[in-house]
């Protein structure tokens, strides 16, 4: 702890021993004692204020990123991550083939003009349907 060997512990009690005296050597050693226990309770007690500040300051700091966790929108950073020049929304964009097939839907449900167009495509089909039988 303070590097004190047992040569200096021997000197300083002799030197206790001669300055303060043999009677008043126990209630020197009782002060010093508390003082000793004192000055451990006080580091402890700052030890213990330096810790709860630490923990006080990562709290706050995980505070701080659920917040922004919850403020932050996942659709966006998904797709920020997963397609950030957007070429995916590009190649899968069918809007445009969308009013082109709905353009020619409307085109081909329009009425037909004499309706012998329809009749043609009927006899087309079921001629297909019933093949004409060969004669033997």
């Amino acid at each position: 702890m303070l590097d004190i060997g047992w040569t200096e512990v021997v000197t300083i009690v002799v030197l206790a021993v001669l300055v303060i005296g043999p009677k008043d050597l126990p209630k020197a050693m009782r002060t010093v004692a508390r003082m000793i226990g004192k000055i451990k309770a006080m580091m402890r007690e700052f030890q213990g204020n330096i810790d709860e500040m630490i923990k006080e300051t990562e709290l706050e700091e995980v505070k701080k990123q659920i917040s922004s966790a919850r403020t932050m929108d996942l659709n966006a950073k998904m797709q920020e991550t997963i397609d950030p020049n957007r070429e995916m929304d590009k190649a899968l964009d069918f809007s445009e083939e969308a009013a082109d097939f709905n353009k020619s839907m409307k085109e081909s449900s329009s009425p037909v003009s004499g309706g012998d167009d329809v009749q043609a495509v009927e006899s087309e089909t079921t001629a297909q349907k019933n093949p004409p039988e060969k004669k033997s």
